[in-house]
C-alpha cells in the first residue's frame, strides 16, 4: 500500500499532515465501462489494462475537504500505472505512466 507515498505528498504538495491513523484505504477491480471519466478519462482508460485494478487512498481534511490519491496498479508487478488526485469531487491532477 501507498500510505507513506500518499501522506508524504500530502505534506510536500498541498501542505496538510495527515496522520496515518485518519487515512482510508480501497481497492477494486473494475472494467473500463465501470470508470467514470472523473476518476479516469476514456482516453487515458484506452492505455490501461482491462479489467484494472485501482487503490485509492482518502482523507478528510480539518476544513472538511475530502482528498482522494487513486491510482491504477499493475497487479502482477504492483508498478503504478496511473495516479489520479480528487479533492471535494474535482480532479486536481493525474499522472500516466504508459505509452
Amino acid at each position: 500500500m501507498y500510505l507513506d507515498w500518499f501522506v508524504g505528498t500530502m505534506k510536500k504538495t498541498f501542505n496538510i499532515e495527515v496522520k496515518r491513523e485518519d487515512v482510508g484505504y480501497e481497492a477494486h477491480d473494475f472494467y473500463h465501462e465501470e470508470i467514470d471519466d472523473l476518476l479516469i478519462p476514456a482516453e487515458h482508460l484506452e492505455k490501461l489494462p482491462n479489467p484494472l485494478l485501482i487503490e485509492a487512498i482518502s482523507y478528510v481534511d480539518d476544513k472538511g475537504y475530502e482528498w482522494i490519491a487513486g491510482y491504477v496498479l499493475e497487479e502482477e508487478t504492483r508498478e503504478k500505472l496511473y495516479e489520479v488526485w480528487i479533492k471535494n469531487g474535482e480532479q486536481i491532477v493525474y499522472e500516466i505512466y504508459v505509452d
